[in-house]
């Protein structure tokens, strides 16, 4: 796990050490956070994110914007599992999945009139941990499924500045890179919630 979240942190100030000369507005985001994979479970809870932010100024208009943001992921479904660790089997059963990821998103800003903006950009997630609980037993999945600990997403999405450095943001994500599983998932998110930039005018 301290392994997984050096990644970020040494991609966050790489990032910033390639733009120390520029502008750069320091800020937090929170808010709440929907997922579901694709392929696979049937019903998704919505839960919360939160992270910090810096936005680079490459010029009026635009702007990058690289984020360290944390977000739980839960499902639950009632489907076929092959136990193959005991019988080679299958059985039906009720499985609840929780996941915890840090995702690293490096957007770019465009700003179409002062304050609003729209946004798109990679964003790579750090799987932390990743538990199943099915029938009451409750297993890390992680290993047991061959799971990628990193995968890519697409992100896009849009916001406005506020009054006294807030603002709202939404953004839509989706996989392009699968977790690894039987059958092939994907972990496609959206995030609605507030900004505030810490060194605001």
């Amino acid at each position: 796990m301290r392994k997984t979240l050096l990644v970020p942190s040494f991609v966050l100030t790489a990032v910033l050490g390639a733009y120390a000369q520029k502008k750069i507005s320091y800020g937090l985001k929170g808010g709440l956070n929907y997922f579901n994979y694709t392929g696979n479970f049937d019903k998704y809870r919505t839960s919360i994110y939160g992270g910090g932010f810096a936005e680079i100024t490459i010029s009026q208009r635009w702007a990058m914007q690289p984020e360290v943001v944390y977000y739980k992921n839960r499902g639950y479904g009632l489907f076929n599992y092959e136990r193959a660790q005991h019988s080679g089997s299958t059985s039906l059963v009720n499985s609840t999945r929780k996941e915890h990821y840090i995702s690293v998103p490096i957007m770019i800003k465009y700003y179409a009139i002062p304050k609003l903006y729209i946004e798109a950009g990679p964003e790579l997630n750090f799987l932390i941990e990743s538990t199943e609980q099915q029938d009451g037993h409750r297993y890390g999945v992680a290993d047991y499924y061959n799971n990628d600990r990193t995968t890519l997403n697409l992100s896009m999405g849009g916001g406005y500045q506020l009054p006294y450095g807030f603002g709202i943001n939404a953004r839509f994500s989706v996989g392009v890179h699968s977790k690894g599983q039987t059958p092939i998932t994907y972990n496609n998110t959206g995030k609605v919630g507030f900004t505030y930039t810490i060194n605001h005018k």
